[in-house]
């Protein structure tokens, strides 16, 4: 079963360095475009002088603080401390907008830990799928310590449904569609998705097309859907 846990197992090239993951997923994806939206998304503090409490969850190298208001109040989590360490730096070098920031190398199961007073947002941005099948879990949950939930996950997985952003990108998934899938499995493991916490079996299991995503989305109570590309956004707000 698949859960985020402390072990440290072997990491791709691509989750080894944040400069790394940041490069390859803007081969991979539009995501300055993808982080603005969801930046507009999460939106800013209405009252003067008041911040909004932003919870990221897996943050990775907190690449949507670029695009928040700085009246966003960010905490970020993740268990990867080479992606914190660029989110950190980041911050210092004034490429992060938000005025407050704060990062932890925490678990994102460990809900006794999660703030005690509700989060005006909760992100979840392409992690669902990371730990499936236990992402039902991790949203429910997450629902009592947010008003509001936003959600970006993928449904095109394998390399065969990726619409790559680069022509690079699109010439090495092009390529990747002829290789059996052992050849692909140990690509994955050193140069690709392989995070060193969640095992390629269940990530691979997501079994979402965009339709599936959809209705997951709906069965989440999750009314607002916007597509992109080949991600779809759902947003949950408390009632």
């Amino acid at each position: 079963m698949a859960q985020e846990t402390t072990s440290k197992m072997f990491r791709s090239l691509t989750y080894r360095s944040g400069h790394v993951y940041n490069f390859v997923n803007q081969l991979l994806y539009d995501w300055k475009k993808k982080f603005m939206i969801l930046g507009k998304l999460v939106g800013k503090s209405e009252i003067p002088g008041s911040t909004l409490k932003l919870l990221d969850l897996s943050c990775g190298t907190g690449f949507l603080a670029r695009f928040l208001d700085p009246s966003v109040d960010y905490e970020g989590w993740d268990l990867n401390e080479a992606f914190l360490n660029k989110l950190k730096l980041d911050w210092e070098k004034g490429r992060l907008k938000p005025k407050k920031l704060k990062v932890r190398v925490k678990n994102i199961f460990d809900y006794d830990d999660y703030p005690k007073e509700k989060k005006d947002v909760i992100v979840f941005s392409g992690i669902l799928h990371h730990v499936y099948p236990k992402h039902i879990e991790l949203v429910e949950h997450a629902k009592h310590y947010a008003k509001r939930i936003i959600i970006c996950e993928p449904y095109a997985i394998k390399p065969k449904d990726i619409n790559a952003h680069d022509w690079t990108a699109r010439l090495f998934i092009f390529l990747t569609k002829f290789l059996p899938e052992r050849i692909y499995k140990q690509l994955d493991i050193f140069l690709a998705d392989n995070d060193g916490i969640n095992s390629y079996d269940s990530r691979s299991a997501w079994p979402y097309d965009k339709k599936g995503l959809r209705e997951l989305y709906i069965s989440l109570d999750i009314k607002k859907r916007y597509s992109l590309v080949d991600e779809l956004i759902g947003i949950w707000e408390e009632t």
